[in-house]
């Protein structure tokens, strides 16, 4: 396995706290994986799928994660 090296970076006082702002929200954010939209949506898998194909999601570590805000934001603009 390759050696992960260590990235340095000069921020100023703004762009740091955008930063830390946006790792904090990212790690605090209650996600859901696939196998919980339909409980959390009240809809069968295959209505989701039929229904919502736009539906907004993040990869992460291979998984497919979605933001419940995200989703209602999408279907509020549906």
């Amino acid at each position: 396995m390759e050696e992960i090296k260590p990235i340095e970076m000069l921020l100023s006082e703004r762009q740091f706290q955008i930063l830390r702002d946006q790792v904090i929200k990212a790690v605090t954010r209650k996600w859901l994986r696939t196998k919980d939209l339909p409980n959390y949506l009240s809809m069968a898998d295959s209505t989701i799928r039929e229904n919502l194909p736009g539906l907004p999601f993040h990869v992460i570590g291979g998984i497919k994660l979605y933001d419940p805000n995200e989703i209602d934001d999408y279907i509020k603009d549906l």
